[in-house]
């Protein structure tokens, strides 16, 4: 089973990306945080005790409280090594050039997407697991 982290200041984003995981991952657990500062507070949780990080993390560029940036720079804290099963995808609506060198530079990194997930991205996604 695969879990998923959504961290998007937009609600309706979130309910449309959860179907879209339903949809391709059935069985997939999904946890959603609608406020980074909540969601980073989730992910440094499970890095203080060590547990297993998702295997997914799709993170929203542009948020009020804290931006996707602003999240990469609090993880990046922590040993690269506890992210080694983890793929984190940003996320953004501005397909920015700027924005995406930005987030290639981050070695926990896996891609960088335009909004919205739909099920072929989140296929290919998963496929390229395998």
């Amino acid at each position: 089973m695969s879990t998923y982290l959504l961290i998007d200041d937009d609600v309706i984003l979130n309910i449309l990306h959860q179907e879209v995981i339903r949809k391709v991952d059935p069985s997939g657990e999904i946890t959603v945080y609608n406020s980074s500062v909540r969601g980073l507070d989730y992910l440094k949780l499970i890095l203080e005790k060590n547990e297993a990080l998702p295997n997914y993390i799709f993170l929203d560029i542009r948020m009020p409280e804290m931006n996707g940036f602003e999240v990469l720079d609090e993880l990046m804290k922590h040993p690269q090594s506890q992210f080694e099963k983890t793929r984190i995808f940003m996320l953004t609506s501005s397909l920015d050039d700027r924005d995406k060198t930005k987030a290639e530079s981050y070695p926990i990194i896996t891609g960088f997407r335009g909004k919205t997930v739909t099920t072929t991205m989140l296929k290919e996604i998963i496929d390229a697991e395998t």
